[in-house]
């Protein structure tokens, strides 16, 4: 008998990202203050921390692209049209974020390379590195602020489909719960604060974490499964 993955992957992959979140060595430092903490930092410590939330990202990511293909199954046209928006959004996310994490893996490992004029595969000098670091970190920076906005979107556009395609009662409520906790997140580059991005971004993984869990424990099912069908 087959076990369904996507709640496991819901819950799964927030906890991981967390992990890595709470983990980081940069708290609201920005630039030379930020990439100084970077390069004072254990490499391995890092690429541990980048490849764990790495994984998060692309369990929790999974989890949201098949929860909408399951939600498919059971949905109309329109409500078909509204949900291969919100994959395209997931996927979106997904690559914004792969390109944050290029960026800082290149920051990283740049502060590895040797500094001589006179070797065509080192830099000149430590201006020449730091130029290098710092165009990779804001090329990061600038991935992973668009990141919340897609990802918010899919949420959004989960949350209200799932509304739509079937009347809300009991534990349903939770699917509409991704409606203003996705609208939150999708304003975090717009409201430029650390702090509210702190406060948000827990929110955001915990709403993950709960529907999974609930899936888990058969109190919740995706809208348009057949046990949803059923029990409406």
């Amino acid at each position: 008998m087959g076990r369904d993955l996507t709640p496991y992957m819901l819950a799964g992959g927030p906890i991981l990202l967390m992990v890595a979140f709470f983990s980081w060595p940069q708290t609201n430092e920005v630039g030379a203050d930020a990439i100084k903490i970077l390069m004072e930092e254990e490499r391995m410590t890092l690429m541990i921390m980048l490849a764990i939330a790495t994984t998060g990202i692309v369990i929790m990511f999974g989890g949201l692209y098949l929860l909408i293909q399951k939600m498919k199954k059971g949905a109309g046209e329109m409500h078909q049209q509204m949900l291969t928006v919100g994959g395209m959004c997931i996927i979106a996310a997904l690559a914004l974020f792969m390109a944050g994490f290029g960026g800082n893996v290149n920051s990283i490992n740049a502060n590895d390379i040797d500094i001589d004029a006179d070797d065509d595969l080192a830099w000149d000098d430590e201006n020449d590195q730091m130029t290098s670091i710092r165009a990779s970190w804001d090329a990061a920076n600038s991935g992973w602020a668009m990141m919340p906005v897609m990802w918010g979107m899919a949420m959004i556009l989960v949350g209200v489909t799932a509304f739509m395609m079937q009347k809300p009662s009991g534990m349903d409520y939770m699917w509409s719960l991704l409606m203003p906790v996705g609208l939150g997140f999708s304003l975090a580059p717009i409201m430029n604060n650390p702090a509210y991005f702190d406060m948000i971004f827990p929110v955001t993984m915990l709403t993950h974490i709960v529907i999974g869990v609930m899936m888990v424990m058969g109190k919740l099912d995706a809208p348009g499964s057949s046990d949803s069908a059923a029990e409406a």
